[in-house]
């Protein structure tokens, strides 16, 4: 994965995805930590953001700080096309597309829920996330 800063230029930093198959979804909480969907991978990761004081000791931007062999996940995960954080710093898997798709009908009908592990951000999300 790539970051832009706001001019879009490209900074030194890059994200390391540990073991993100094929990303599809991003997400920044309220701690500046990046959530990213797998859509292959049926899981999410989680890495550090721009502000390092807010990630654990010793990573730096764009590290992986779930595990980084096997991320975030669980036997509820398929095919993961979007996350978000919400104000009770809960992230959510748009979860919806199955495994062995149909060609008439692709999509699945889930919502897989991570209770509790982000830092909460204020919402409406309008431009940057902020904490609450």
């Amino acid at each position: 994965m790539i970051m832009l800063d706001p001019d879009g230029s490209t900074p030194a930093a890059s994200f390391t995805t540990g073991s993100l198959l094929l990303p599809w979804g991003i997400a920044v909480d309220g701690s500046d930590t990046v959530w990213v969907a797998d859509f292959s991978g049926q899981r999410v990761t989680r890495s550090c953001g721009v502000r390092t004081e807010a990630c654990p000791p010793g990573h730096r931007t764009g590290q992986p700080i779930s595990p980084a062999s096997a991320g975030y996940g669980f036997d509820g995960p398929v095919r993961n096309t979007g996350v978000e954080v919400d104000p009770s710093g809960n992230v959510r898997l748009t979860n919806n597309w199955e495994l062995v798709p149909l060609q008439t009908n692709p999509g699945g009908r889930q919502l897989a829920l991570f209770g509790g592990p982000a830092t909460p951000v204020r919402t409406p999300l309008i431009g940057l996330p902020r904490p609450l």
